[in-house]
């Protein structure tokens, strides 16, 4: 498969995830935390012209147009409450601490957190992502991104955000049916304490 033909469909995938995303977003200033290309700022941007996305990734993954920073995984660049709403697609399980990952995006964040990851329901669910993940993301940033370290049920997300003090808004399967068959990406909307 050709680069081209690859972000072609990355693009695609990012079409669905900002189209699930968007009814969800508060305020203007968005982050899309482990945002790989930044295709899924360009939809959201595309869709709303006044919301504004920055991007950022541990590498410089950047095929779209838009404000993309790049951090060390640990601490990122930004003031508190920098951002109203945070995204974090599909990027938990590759962190090497996720917990510390999240506690960055609640930093950064004023009011909303949105997490999309991919979750298993038993072990023929992990056992089919942890055998797509790894070739799909191999060919993506040319082998460098972190391989998948943290697949858990949707359950230990919830917990772990509930540890936050989050309060959940909203839980939904999302995907085509023939994608939740093995990959079962579940979005989680989470409200910062006393936020609106």
């Amino acid at each position: 498969m050709t680069p081209g033909l690859f972000h072609r469909g990355l693009r695609a995938y990012a079409r669905g995830q900002a189209r699930a995303v968007a009814p969800y977003i508060v305020g203007r200033r968005v982050l899309d935390l482990g945002a790989g290309e930044g295709f899924v700022g360009e939809m959201l941007v595309r869709r709303d012209s006044s919301t504004w996305v920055c991007s950022v990734d541990l590498g410089r993954y950047r095929a779209a147009p838009g404000a993309y920073v790049v951090y060390d995984g640990w601490r990122l660049p930004f003031g508190d409450a920098a951002f109203d709403t945070t995204l974090i697609l599909l990027a938990l399980h590759h962190s090497d601490e996720p917990a510390t990952v999240l506690d960055e995006a609640l930093r950064v964040t004023a009011r909303r957190l949105i997490v999309m990851e991919s979750v298993y329901r038993n072990a023929l669910d992990r056992i089919w992502l942890e055998l797509l993940d790894e070739p799909v993301n191999r060919f993506r940033h040319g082998g460098r991104m972190a391989p998948a370290r943290h697949f858990k049920p949707a359950g230990s997300w919830k917990a772990l955000f509930a540890s936050r003090g989050l309060r959940l808004a909203a839980e939904s399967w999302i995907g085509p049916w023939w994608e939740r068959l093995v990959h079962h990406p579940v979005l989680l909307v989470a409200d910062k304490t006393g936020s609106a």
